[in-house]
């Protein structure tokens, strides 16, 4: 099941293991909380225990699951990174009658109990979330907005969460979040920054140009900089010439949102311009490798 379904599941069931899987910090930590608020009724210093299983003995592991609960009907025991052979323990474990619900955390190899998909959500969920958490604090947002804060965090749901907790402490007396409101709090992904990049070259903003590449050569290289914004060049010829967005979506790996702003983008420049600027990207890229020109200056002097 993925993490949205973890509620509706737990009040139908609870299973004695569960196979948490995905790399979104957020959403493992709220499944595990999500799984403890429906087993650990009462003193939670007895009957609620986590632990780094990677260099544990599989009779330690065996001793916790054994470990009656007090005041309680479950125990449960979070295992992140179990070793193999407490994999194996679990794997040939007989749950029946065992009052401990165990929770692993990245546990290759293990086999059995209820997995639990903590990878990205979709853009839909994510939205959801976003609806909701800023409702709770009797607050709107721009679809514009909206977009941009999930594009900015890379679908990440620990940033997510960070920046709404930021935004709800800045709109103390505003009611709707505004994309001037999100672009000044939200902080940039190093891949959003560099669409940020791409996007004040398609506006012809020298001026944000300059300051996002003076902000992220701090911590990528000028190199791949470069070579990214000649795929921008010739990727806009692409998305000219075709009109299928989600095909593009999936042959360009890129984002719909990032699709839609480029043809904002052609419309308003032309294609001509992203030729223009292709063939001076071309010319400097030769000038170079022949030791004409360093990266850094290439990168200014491309836009003027």
């Amino acid at each position: 099941m993925n993490f949205i379904e973890i509620n509706k599941k737990l009040k139908e069931k609870i299973e004695p293991l569960y196979n948490i899987k995905g790399e979104d910090l957020f959403l493992i930590k709220q499944a595990i909380n999500n799984i403890k608020s429906v087993t650990v009724q009462e003193l939670e210093e007895f009957n609620y225990i986590r632990l780094d299983a990677e260099k544990l003995k599989k009779e330690q592991v065996n001793e916790q699951i054994l470990t009656m609960p007090i005041a309680s009907d479950y125990r449960l025991v979070v295992l992140d990174n179990p070793n193999q052979d407490i994999v194996k323990l679990l794997n040939n474990y007989d749950f029946t009658d065992i009052t401990t619900i165990v929770v692993c955390v990245n546990a290759e190899k293990l086999t059995v109990g209820e997995v639990i998909d903590c990878s990205h959500l979709d853009k839909a969920d994510i939205s959801k979330y976003i609806l909701n958490y800023l409702s709770k604090n009797n607050l709107s947002i721009q679809e514009s907005a909206l977009d941009y804060i999930i594009e900015a965090t890379n679908s990440n749901m620990t940033k997510i969460n960070n920046e709404l907790n930021k935004i709800s402490a800045y709109c103390v007396d505003i009611d709707t979040v505004t994309i001037d409101i999100v672009s000044n709090l939200v902080s940039n992904s190093s891949e959003y920054a560099i669409f940020m990049l791409t996007n004040a070259i398609d506006n012809k903003d020298y001026s944000t140009y300059q300051k996002i590449l003076n902000e992220i050569s701090k911590s990528q290289s000028i190199n791949e900089i470069f070579s990214y914004i000649g795929k921008h060049f010739k990727r806009m010829q692409y998305i000219a010439l075709s009109k299928n967005d989600d095909e593009l979506s999936k042959i360009l790996n890129i984002k719909p949102y990032a699709i839609k702003m480029s043809r904002q983008n052609i419309a308003k420049n032309g294609v001509k311009y992203y030729i223009s600027l292709y063939e001076k990207y071309t010319n400097l890229d030769y000038m170079i490798k022949s030791g004409k020109i360093t990266t850094r200056n290439a990168l200014y002097e491309l836009i003027f």
